[in-house]
This record gives C-alpha cells, structure tokens and sequence, in this order.
C-alpha cells in the first residue's frame, strides 16, 4: 500500500487559509441560506408538520452512520500534527466502510422495528431504508473531505456544500409543488448526497481506494474513539428532538420542535462552520498557547458579531414571522422556537471551545463535558415532557446550554489565557439595543410584510451603526486583516 505523503499546508499560511476558510464558508452559507429560508418557507407551507416529523426522524439514522462509520479516525488525521500519507487515508477508507456496511445491514433487518416505534405508519420501513441508503454515500464522501479540510481548502469544499444544499432544496420544493408530501424530502436527500459525494471526489483529486495497516490504524484510533464518543454524545443531544421526541410525543409535536429548530439554527449554524475550520487550523498552534488564545478569542468574537443580531432578531419578530411567512399553522411552535434560540446562542460559545480542546489533544476531556451534558439534557427532557408536554424538549435544550457553556470556558480557561468578554461586550450590548427596539416597534404596528421588511432594515441598520459608533477603528483594522491575506482556495 502506498505511503506517499500528501500535500500538507505551510505553516505560514494556516492564519490566513483559516480565516479565507470562515469567509468562504460564511459567503457559501450566506448564499445557500438564503435558498434554504426560501425553500423552507415553500415547504412550510406545502409540507405538514407531520411531514417535518417524520423526515427528522428519519434523518437521524443518517446522521447516525456518519458520525459512527469513521471511529473518530478523520478527526485524527485533522488533529496529527505531521503531513497524513495515502496509506492513513485508505486506512480510514477501508475501516469506515466496513463499519458503515456492517451498521447497514443491522439497520435494514430492525428498520420494521424502528418503524413502529416511531409511529411512521405503513411507508415508514421503506422511509428508513432509503435513508440508510443516503447514508452510505454520505460515507463514501469522508476521505476526499478529510484531504481538502486537511489542506485548508475551503473554497472546493464550499462548492460541495452549495451543490449538495441547494440540490436537496430544489428538488423537495419541486417535489412538493408536485404533490409528493414526504417524499419529497426523501428523493431530495438521495439525490443531492449522491452528487456531492462524485463531486467531492473530483475536486480532491482522489479515487477510492482500499487498503489498511494496522499500525496506522492503532496509532489512529487511539485519538479517534474518544473524540468519536465525544461526537457521538453530541449526536444524541443534537438529535434528541428525534431519537426520545419521536417515540414519546406525536410525528406532528416533532415536526413543530425540529422546524423551530431548523430556524433558530439559521445563524446558529454558524457556529458549526466556526467549529469545522478551526479544529484543523487550532491544532497547528498545539505548542503555543497564547497564540491558540488568541485564535480562539478570535473565533468568539466574530461569532459573536454576526450571529448575535440573527438570534435577537428572529426572538423580536418570531410572530411576525409565523404569521405572515411560514403560516398560522406553525404558531404552536412559538414556544419552542423562543427556547431553542438559547440553545443556539450557547453554541457561539461551545464550538469554538470544544474545538479549542480536542486540538490541544483533550478528547477525553471533552468527552466527559459533552457526555455530562448530553446526560443532563436527556434527563431535563424526560422530566419536562410530564410537565410541559413537547415543549418540554425544548426547555431541557435551553437550560442545559447555559451550564454547558459555563462549563466550557472554566474548562478551557485551564489551560489557555483566554478574555472573552471584552470580545463579545459591544457586539451583545449593540445587537440587544437594536433587537430590543426592533420588538418594541412591533407592539406598536400592525402586523404586514411592507413592516416586517422595514423593521428588519431599521434593525440591520441600527445594529451597524451603534457597533460601529463604540468599535469602529477596530473593526476597520479587523477587516483590513481579512482582506489584505492572500486567497485560499
């Protein structure tokens, strides 16, 4: 089996290919959200809740054989500080298909099982089956990604993501024009998952190819099972609206929570891509703690400027937004909504963080605060359902955040030197004046799409400008740095 060394990136370079990686990331977020909030506002109002309900079930067995199918092996090659070889690749390629193929065939005898234990009626077999199937070629997509987030190639992976996002979009809204119902959810997911996977291949000019030495795999693994556990807990809390909600509350109670969900999660998401650029770029600066600081402190800060104002923003004019774009039928949701906008607000902090340990080589670390955490927000969940029915879920997702993310940063503040504060001051303080007006002004007007557009201008603007007016010279010297670092592709 070939032992040829990849391509690795140049030390000097991991600042300015970290960073280009968040604006290409962010720029291709911000382009195929604005198709995803379309898409969802079509789909909101063709689709059911039930509808939602059962794709969010469904979803998480594919999700589960993404995360489980590596061993936490990608997450080695990221985090190793030499340049990783074929053979690591093929390696992790070989193990995770086995493990992916055996998880498969165990899924595809229980799926009459999980059917019936989901209440997803007479289809719902067949529902689990071609979901498991899109999970087998989200699989096949983990080298050549591991290959381009290795080298820092943001732009290339950038295009996967748009291809794959915007693809699963077209086809569910026009399948849902067309009277498909769930389906249209199902085809869409097949579909797009199988061209970005040919996609990802081609632009990281690699082929499949199989091959294992135990040794690398050994040496892999030993990072990778505590970091994958860590990952696996994060699963289970991240999709617990589907694996506990979908077998103790109704399809249609989990299609209100996941739909609130997914809109809180609009700029919540961004915290992910933070999360996703950071653990490769964090790992370079194992050995020099303060630099690490500072990088992470970075990551925060620019969350905290753009994600904060979103958060508000949507809790301000969350009736509106039902009322005039989504449809009345979705008001039941409102209470979740409003929760669950904590729980991704939280995750500004969290990502980066948990980032920001698995890279100084602490899997097991974060692997205790996730479990703890996963834990907790299970136990809340069972406890709030008796109590609040479904929007329960919602409230154990809110108050397990705020003491995850206490947690995280004493954690972290252990071993780097990190001042958060004075990061995230102005930007909170700016987003909550602007927001607070903003919901304010909506007491005083009647409900219309001419003043809900005018509002979120008046917002937008006012957020601008008050951050700029208390931070300007700063953010001038911020963006100068963006644009002055050389393109990563």
């Amino acid at each position: 089996m070939s032992d040829t060394v990849l391509e690795d990136i140049d030390r000097s370079l991991i600042r300015s290919r970290a960073t280009r990686g968040v604006a290409f990331l962010v720029l291709r977020y911000a382009g195929i959200r604005v198709l995803g909030l379309a898409a969802n506002v079509i789909l909101s109002r063709l689709l059911s809740p039930e509808a939602f309900g059962i794709y969010a079930v469904t979803l998480f067995l594919l999700v589960l054989l993404s995360f489980l199918g590596d061993f936490g092996l990608s997450a080695s090659l990221l985090q190793q500080r030499k340049a990783i070889s074929e053979a690591d690749v093929r390696t992790v390629f070989s193990a995770q298909q086995v493990l992916v193929v055996s998880m498969l065939v165990v899924l595809f005898l229980l799926a009459p099982l999980l059917a019936a234990g989901y209440h997803l009626g007479p289809m719902g077999v067949l529902f689990i089956r071609l979901m498991l199937l899109a999970g087998l070629i989200t699989s096949l997509r983990t080298a050549p990604t591991i290959i381009l987030e290795r080298q820092l190639r943001y732009g290339r992976l950038s295009i996967i993501e748009a291809v794959d996002f915007g693809l699963f979009q077209v086809i569910a809204v026009i399948l849902a024009f067309m009277g498909y119902g769930v389906w249209s959810f199902l085809i869409a997911v097949l579909l797009s998952k199988l061209v970005g996977t040919l996609l990802s291949y081609g632009l990281a000019r690699w082929r499949p190819a199989f091959g294992f030495d135990a040794s690398h795999f050994v040496q892999l693994w030993r990072f990778g099972l505590p970091f994958q556990l860590s990952w696996l807990t994060f699963f289970l809390r991240d999709y617990m609206i589907a694996i506990v909600g979908g077998l103790l509350v109704t399809t249609t109670q989990v299609g209100y929570l996941n739909w609130a969900l997914a809109l809180t999660g609009v700029p919540g998401q961004l915290a992910q891509i933070v999360g996703r650029v950071t653990l490769p770029a964090f790992a370079r600066y194992q050995d020099a703690p303060a630099s690490l600081a500072r990088a992470v402190e970075q990551s925060i800060r620019g969350l905290a400027i753009v994600a904060l104002p979103l958060h508000l923003g949507i809790v301000a004019l969350a009736p509106w937004l039902i009322q005039l774009v989504f449809s009345d039928k979705w008001f039941p949701a409102l209470p979740a909504l409003y929760l669950l906008s904590i729980h991704w607000t939280g995750a500004n902090l969290t990502s980066p963080l948990v980032s920001a340990l698995n890279a100084m080589g602490h899997p097991r670390l974060s692997l205790a605060l996730s479990a703890a955490w996963t834990a907790a927000t299970v136990l809340l969940a069972l406890v709030f359902l008796q109590r609040f029915g479904f929007i329960g879920i919602a409230l154990a997702y809110s108050v397990t955040m705020v003491f995850a993310s206490t947690a995280a940063i004493v954690v972290v503040r252990r071993f780097l030197p990190l001042r958060l504060w004075r990061q995230v001051r102005v930007p909170a303080a700016a987003a909550l004046l602007a927001c607070g007006g903003c919901f304010l002004a909506r007491q005083l007007l009647a409900p219309s799409l001419i003043a809900l557009i005018l509002l979120i201008l008046a917002t937008a603007i006012a957020y601008v400008g008050i951050l700029w007016i208390a931070e300007g010279p700063r953010l001038q010297s911020e963006l100068r740095r963006l644009v002055s670092r050389p393109v990563a592709d």
